[in-house]
């Protein structure tokens, strides 16, 4: 519980200094709420352990700022262009990052997961 109280806080602090739009900055705070509804959510309907539900939410609350951390600048510069010109794409760059570290840290926590068990 400890780790996962520790999470929601690097999420929360992180996801304040990567989301430079003022608007967005606010809703960063329902992302742990979203969290524990659909990990917690899910985890109970599926009878799984709590120390899973833990270590699920997480992983949840990590892999978003380490995903985004890298990008944050080009995530805005996108944002401010698209704000200007709605059919504005995002950067190749940044969708192949974002869709490339995703995957690999759920890889990486599912192993992590199962190695542990």
């Amino acid at each position: 519980m400890l780790i996962a109280a520790g999470a929601t806080l690097f999420n929360l602090v992180a996801m304040q200094w990567i989301i430079e739009i003022p608007q967005y900055r606010m809703k960063q705070f329902l992302m742990p709420v979203v969290g524990i509804i659909a990990v917690g959510g899910n985890g109970l309907t599926q009878g799984d352990a709590p120390a899973s539900i833990c270590y699920q939410y997480t992983a949840l609350m990590i892999i978003m700022p380490v995903m985004l951390a890298p990008v944050r600048s080009r995530i805005t510069r996108d944002y401010y262009r698209w704000v200007q010109n709605p059919a504005t794409k995002p950067g190749k760059g940044t969708m192949a990052w974002l869709t490339t570290s995703f995957l690999i840290m759920v890889i990486a926590a599912t192993v992590l997961w199962r190695v542990g068990n």
